[in-house]
């Protein structure tokens, strides 16, 4: 496939940082639906879209003593539970990525070293597939095609694997937090503890070469998407700081790599996804919703629930945002006129 497997760092790339203050306007008309998920004390944390139609989700249970699990929730709401065993790759886990794969497959993650795999159609766990180091931190995925990207925290790497092949490829990552595809299959990940500065990067790995290229950017990135209309990388900050203010922006590969950002005050920008039509989604942990941002910074709220802590995000074919509420145990979606 002409692709090099080898990472190889390339020279860091510096952007300029463009700093706007965005605005912030109601959700027109937009009305938030919430469904709760069967298990008490669930903790819903990721979520996808589903090749039958329907969206997934992971139930962390980090900090409680429900059983780890997955579920599925039908357009209209209606929630249905998976369990795993150690069979399916979950010893005690704490689930959490989940990305929808080549055919009907999801693949899922956790903090035990294995790449979890779930059929939609015929709703049954596949074998697991093992990571290629027994202390694999396997976190965000990404999938492009056959490939699966994955990132390690533990070893500093984003891996590939190769869903046809059965091989993993490695690239150097300095503590990744996330990871996107764009449409031409470069992965861009996030590296928030990167420099000694205390600046840090968002990464491209390129899919031909496999050269890694870097983009210096401050604040820190952590959750990342890919606009499909664009191809602005856009990130999500979560964390407060003297030199790294919460809020969300964008890295332009058409325009050198240059990125504009956009901070916000007490909201705590969580996850991050892309509409079909380019439109921007995140959650708000500390504000309780869901949010759109455009290119210019506007930033429309959804409806606040309190002491939900809003967290993984995903956006349906429609165009509207589901969300997992991970301390309410349910599932929102807001309904865009």
């Amino acid at each position: 496939m002409g692709r090099v497997l080898t990472a190889a760092l390339a020279a860091t790339l510096t952007a300029g940082l463009a700093l706007s203050a965005g605005a912030a306007v109601a959700a027109p008309g937009a009305k938030l639906k919430q469904f709760r998920v069967p298990t008490d004390n669930s903790e819903p944390r990721d979520i996808a879209n589903g090749s039958d139609g329907n969206r997934w989700f992971t139930e962390g249970t980090e900090f409680t003593a429900a059983p780890a699990k997955i579920g599925r929730i039908t357009p209209a709401g209606v929630i249905t539970e998976f369990e795993p065993t150690l069979a399916d790759g979950c010893n005690f886990c704490i689930l959490t990525d989940i990305e929808q794969g080549q055919g009907d497959l999801v693949y899922l993650t956790s903090n035990d070293p294995t790449l979890m795999r779930f059929n939609v159609q015929a709703q049954a766990f596949e074998a697991p597939v093992a990571m290629p180091n027994n202390n694999a931190l396997a976190g965000s995925l990404a999938v492009h095609g056959d490939f699966v990207f994955i990132t390690d925290f533990n070893n500093d790497v984003v891996w590939r694997y190769d869903s046809v092949g059965g091989s993993f490829v490695s690239f150097a990552a300095s503590n990744p937090s996330d990871v996107a595809v764009d449409a031409a299959g470069n992965a861009w990940f996030a590296e928030p503890q990167a420099n000694l500065d205390l600046t840090t990067n968002i990464a491209r790995i390129d899919a031909v070469t496999g050269v890694v290229t870097r983009t210096v950017v401050d604040p820190a990135a952590r959750a990342i998407a890919v606009s499909p209309t664009d191809g602005k990388v856009w990130f999500a900050v979560r964390f407060i700081t003297l030199l790294s203010p919460q809020g969300v922006g964008f890295l332009d590969p058409a325009d050198a790599n240059s990125v504009t950002f956009f901070p916000v005050d007490a909201t705590g920008p969580s996850a991050i996804a892309a509409a079909p039509d380019g439109t921007i989604w995140f959650t708000q942990e500390t504000q309780g919703n869901a949010a759109s941002v455009t290119n210019a910074g506007v930033i429309t709220q959804g409806k606040t629930v309190k002491n939900s802590d809003p967290a993984g995000i995903t956006v349906a074919p429609d165009g509207d945002p589901w969300y997992a509420m991970r301390e309410a145990d349910k599932i929102g979606t807001l309904q865009v006129p």
